[in-house]
Formats: structure tokens, sequence, C-alpha cells
């Protein structure tokens, strides 16, 4: 199984040790909930220091989009 490494503490452990969080927003019109426009990476919270970051960019698919919008 794949260990998961905190960068700020350095502790390394197996996925389940660790607190996942995926943040979501709900936009209401009219009585109506519309979906979300853009997608949130998952939040992984430290069990030893508590501090939270992403396994990968958050930015990572916004910066893939802009580079193939640049190249048409």
């Amino acid at each position: 199984m794949k260990k998961i490494k905190c960068p700020y503490c350095g502790y390394e452990g197996d996925p389940k040790e660790f607190t996942f969080i995926y943040e979501s927003v709900l936009y209401l019109a009219d009585h109506e909930v519309l979906p979300e426009q853009r997608e949130r990476p998952v939040v992984v919270v430290c069990p030893k220091c508590g501090r939270g970051f992403f396994l990968e960019s958050p930015y990572k698919k916004l910066l893939e989009k802009m580079k193939t919008e640049d190249q048409k």
C-alpha cells in the first residue's frame, strides 16, 4: 500500500491514518440547488500535526486547461 507523507512534519503513514476532507459549495437559485461549476481537490489532514495539505496541486486542471486553450 502506498504511504502518504506530510509535507509539514514529515509524518509518513497509511492512508487510513489520515483524515480526508472534501469541500463542497451549494448554489441555490429560485429554490433549486445548482451543480457546482468547479472541481475541488481533497484536503488531507495529518494525524500528527493536524495541518491540511493537497495530494496534488489545486491548480493542476486549470493550468492544463489554459495550456490547451493557448495551443488553439
